[in-house]
Order: C-alpha cells, then structure tokens, then sequence
C-alpha cells in the first residue's frame, strides 16, 4: 500500500519532501501574497526497506507595516513494512513593526501531532518581541517571548500525562549569503518551563540552500529536537536530515 502513495507522490510532483526554507521573514520586504511549496520522497532497498514521503507549504501576506504567514507540514515513513514517521503541524503567525528596523511584535499559534513521540496533539500559542541585529549576516534575529502549551498523549497513563505549561520562547534566525546561489539558514529555538528550568525543549534547523533558478532551490536540512521531558519509551533526542526541492509560486 505504501508503495502505492510513495510512486503516486512522485508522480504527482517529481520532486520531494522537505521543510519550508526557514529564512527569517521581513516586513515590507515583499509586498502581496507569496508561496512556497517543498516536497520530498525517498526510497531504499535491499538489507534495508525504507520510504517516506511527505510535503510543506508555506503562504504569506506581506504589507509595509506588518506579515501573516501560513505553514502546514505532514511527513510519513515506513521501515521494513512497518509505519515509523507520522507526523504534522500547523503553524500561523503574525508580525507587526513596533520600532521601524529595530523592534517586532509577534503573535502565534501552532498546533502539531507526532504519532511515534506519542503525541495526539500539542497546542501552544504565544506571542514574542523580536529584535534584528546588523552583526555581519545578511539578516539577524534575536527573539524572546512566552507561550501556553496544551500536551496530550495518545494513551494517558502516570508516566504519560496531559502538560499544560506556560513557557518561555527564546529563538535566533539568520540568513547568511555565500554568493547570489549559496546560502545558509538557521533557525534554533529554547523553550523553558517557566516554573522548572529543568524541563525545557531546544529545537533546531540548519539549512544549506542551493539556488537552482529562480523558482527553485535544493536544500539540505538538518533538524534536531532535544525535549527533557519526552513521554516513556520515548527518546529525549530527535535528529532528521532531508534533502529536498523548494519551489516558489511568486
């Protein structure tokens, strides 16, 4: 069955999935309506049976004082016969000058489900000030905020509860330009409890981005996500790397 939706993938989109490209957005940058579509698939065979595929999307308005973007993500993966990724998420944010090329506010809210971390569903939504920086890369940012944070497991149990904490939201997002075809994107978030420092998630992004023409980029993407409280029998640490094809619709 797999199999079918893998080659179905492939032929729909001859290309492949991966994560939209994390650049730090900029207000007033690109005015109107832009979209981004990022698509990966991946098969091997042999002494090991493995296939995933998977696709983002991302939509933004962009005006002179303030951006909404969109993004929407689902990735599926199977080993051997047997499901091992299926996950996705939801993501929506506003952002608005406050202080012209100096200060933004944000507002955000995300909604996810990872059936292999366990998760059902995590709801959180928050808002941050965010500060660019002129320090050398094409383009800085420093943020700091709070969020809520909803958790529910698929199976409720002691070791597995429901979470529901307020956390602080601190982030740094660059771009950094090698030549008008090569450049480098990050994007690495801390996210401690409020209430337990102890308890806390760090996720990161790095991105290698290759401009193809003009529409279309091939990227490598490395992602981590170290979270100290995972439910049981989960693993605290999380890597994935991807190599995909990003395609701008404008």
């Amino acid at each position: 069955m797999f199999k079918k939706i893998f080659f179905t993938t492939l032929f729909f989109s001859s290309l492949g999935y991966g994560f939209i490209n994390v650049e730090p957005p900029v207000i007033g940058e690109k005015e109107g309506i832009n979209t981004e579509v990022s698509l990966n698939a991946d098969y091997n065979s042999g002494n090991s049976d493995k296939a995933s595929v998977g696709t983002s999307t991302k939509g933004q308005y962009n005006s002179e004082a303030w951006l909404l973007y969109f993004i929407a993500a689902y990735s599926y993966g199977e080993s051997n016969g047997e499901k091992d990724t299926n996950d996705g998420m939801i993501h929506l944010r506003y952002i608005h000058t406050l202080v012209e090329d100096s200060y933004d506010y944000e507002i955000f809210y995300q909604t996810e489900f990872n059936e292999f971390q366990n998760i059902r569903i995590r709801n959180l939504a928050g808002t941050n000030i965010r500060r660019k920086l002129n320090i050398g890369f094409d383009k800085f940012y420093l943020g700091t905020g709070i969020f809520y944070e909803y958790q529910r497991p698929d199976e409720l149990a002691e070791e597995n509860p429901i979470y529901r904490r307020a956390k602080l939201n601190t982030y740094i997002s660059f771009l950094k330009k090698f030549n008008a075809h090569v450049n480098v994107t990050y994007l690495g978030y801390y996210q401690p409890n409020i209430e337990d420092f102890s308890d806390y998630t760090v996720s990161q992004t790095l991105q290698l981005n290759s401009l193809i023409t003009e529409n279309i980029t091939l990227s490598l993407d490395l992602m981590h996500h170290y979270n100290t409280t995972p439910y049981q029998n989960v693993e605290k640490s999380d890597f994935r790397s991807t190599i995909n094809l990003r395609y701008k619709l404008k």
